[in-house]
């Protein structure tokens, strides 16, 4: 059998276009199918999330909304469809689907692509709830909302998603009075319980209204949203704004004549199952990107990009963990996350997981930017590996890029100890991290605190020699 390609890339996503890029400067082969607009939206919601977070520091919608469109123009420069053509990448801007007669391909509206391995990157949409009346209603979603000229008065924001909490707060700190409402009784359900009410108290004082645990019974819409609770009392607002969990776009895709079998998640989100090589059930496709789920709807990490492209083109030897994934709350502060939370840890390895705990009002580059409210905690093994990290405070994104370093590199917090920084940077965190991991090693009743203690009583009680 005679192939066109050594990959053919089902795109719509900014980790899509980042994986053609990887095949054709490694000399491979490869096609992009990929429906307009889709990475628009996908750069569009990023870069709007990460503006609004800092919505408090702007002079009002119309400067935030220019922004927006200005980082719109200059995101990712390097993975721009001429740039990848340029490189060799066939662009096909069409949607496209699986054909698997006579020979397995994709096929668009006007081309068939045959290919020796395949790899899913499709986009995200925002889920519908099934609620009497929403659909005849004029709601907002973050794509729309980017696009209003004026903000409303007042807003229901329905979800509890990443998108749906960074939402409620940006919208609140700028001036619109935000209530979000969620059938869920809480927060980050995936966090440890303390740090999903620390979340629920920085939306709170924001001034953000927190409707928990609300089952709503219809939407009306008249000139307002009129939202009818089965607890009583309706919500009223000028604008609802639909931020529920996202699901990969896979209508169309035809991946049952494949053999590939979506699966829904506990979160009601439609995803691809694939093993720990990033492969799906057919042995010549993968799947990376918001497609394999994951924390807080989209991740901007790309490290499953490498993996699941190079299983595809050569041996498929290399494996991906989830609990090394990253992601990102786009509230302010930033909140940010990797691998096991405490508890998680805890139902793992039991007594042998540290939890360690340090306020960001010990690093004096908070107080340089007025901003102290924080914390970074660190769950370490009793080897001083790594097992998760969660960080809420100005720069935790950057911070957690250096834990992810960490964990990725197997680096132990002794070593970590040694790695000089130049403080007052919020580098600083680090040292203070590892001296608190030590202290409660070495607190009194220890096995190194008692052995240190006999060696220097012995060593006091020797006859000196001179």
């Amino acid at each position: 059998m005679t192939v066109d390609y050594d990959a053919v890339v089902l795109g719509g996503t900014v980790q899509g276009r980042a994986a053609a890029a990887l095949a054709a400067r490694e000399g491979a082969r490869v096609a992009l199918v990929e429906p307009p607009g889709a990475v628009d939206r996908q750069i569009g919601r990023q870069v709007g999330l990460t503006a609004l977070a800092g919505a408090a520091n702007t002079s009002g919608w119309g400067s935030l909304s220019n922004q927006i469109s200005a980082l719109k123009a200059v995101a990712y420069p390097h993975l721009g469809l001429d740039g990848l053509a340029i490189r060799g990448v066939d662009v096909v801007l069409e949607p496209g689907q699986f054909s698997p007669r006579p020979q397995l391909a994709v096929t668009t509206l006007t081309r068939r692509l045959r290919s020796r391995g395949y790899l899913l990157a499709p986009g995200t949409e925002v889920t519908i709830p099934d609620i009497p009346g929403l659909a005849e209603t004029p709601y907002c979603t973050l794509d729309t909302l980017l696009k209003l000229e004026a903000l409303p008065e007042s807003a229901i924001v329905l979800g509890r998603s990443g998108t749906a909490i960074a939402l409620a707060q940006a919208l609140a700190h700028l001036g619109t009075a935000t209530t979000l409402v969620s059938r869920g009784d809480r927060l980050l359900p995936t966090e440890d319980v303390d740090l999903a009410a620390f979340v629920a108290a920085l939306l709170e004082a924001a001034g953000v209204t927190l409707q928990l645990g609300t089952r709503l019974d219809a939407i009306h819409y008249k000139g307002g949203f009129d939202l009818a609770l089965a607890s009583g009392e309706p919500l009223r607002a000028a604008a609802l704004v639909l931020a529920t969990a996202t699901h990969p776009s896979l209508e169309g895709l035809n991946l049952s004549r494949v053999g590939i079998q979506p699966h829904t998640s506990h979160g009601n989100t439609t995803l691809v199952p694939v093993d720990d090589r990033l492969a799906t059930a057919h042995p010549r496709v993968f799947a990376c990107g918001p497609v394999l789920g994951g924390d807080w709807a989209e991740t901007s990490d790309h490290q499953d990009v490498a993996i699941a492209l190079r299983n595809l083109l050569y041996l498929p030897w290399r494996k991906f963990s989830p609990l090394n994934r990253p992601a990102l709350l786009h509230t302010t502060p930033e909140y940010a996350r990797l691998g096991l939370t405490a508890a998680q840890a805890r139902r793992w390895y039991g007594s042998t997981a540290t939890v360690v705990q340090v306020p960001f009002g010990q690093v004096l580059k908070a107080h340089y930017g007025d901003d102290i409210t924080g914390f970074c905690r660190w769950v370490v093994g009793d080897d001083g590996q790594i097992l998760g990290a969660q960080i809420c405070g100005p720069g935790a994104s950057e911070l957690m890029h250096t834990v992810a370093l960490a964990v990725q590199q197997r680096l132990p917090l002794q070593r970590l100890e040694r790695v000089p920084s130049l403080a007052p940077s919020l580098a600083a965190m680090v040292p203070a991290m590892v001296d608190s991991w030590q202290r409660q090693r070495w607190h009194q009743g220890t096995w190194r605190r008692d052995w240190a203690e006999n060696w220097f009583n012995w060593r006091r009680t020797r006859r000196r020699r001179f």
